[in-house]
């Protein structure tokens, strides 16, 4: 999936660490493409985001990996 974008809901996630929070997924065409990667945040940078940004492969989310589950390290890139 690539060329979109989704944004979490206000209804309760037994995967947020914090209910107040709410996540903003950006999908790339390829997570080893770094170049892409930093140029998608990059854009995300001139929006206003300062924040550091992680990157979640969508392997990760279906295998379930949540830091809410104890997981670690989970980002592929975190900057």
């Amino acid at each position: 999936m690539s060329d979109c974008a989704k944004v979490s809901t206000a209804c309760p996630n037994s995967n947020a660490q914090d209910p107040d929070k709410y996540v903003i997924c950006i999908y790339t065409y390829d997570s080893d493409d770094i170049d892409d990667v930093r140029r998608v945040r990059e854009k995300l940078r001139d929006l206003g985001i300062t924040h550091k940004i992680p990157y979640k492969t969508d392997n990760a989310t279906m295998e379930g990996n949540y830091l809410v589950r104890g997981h670690k390290r989970i980002s592929k890139y975190f900057e």
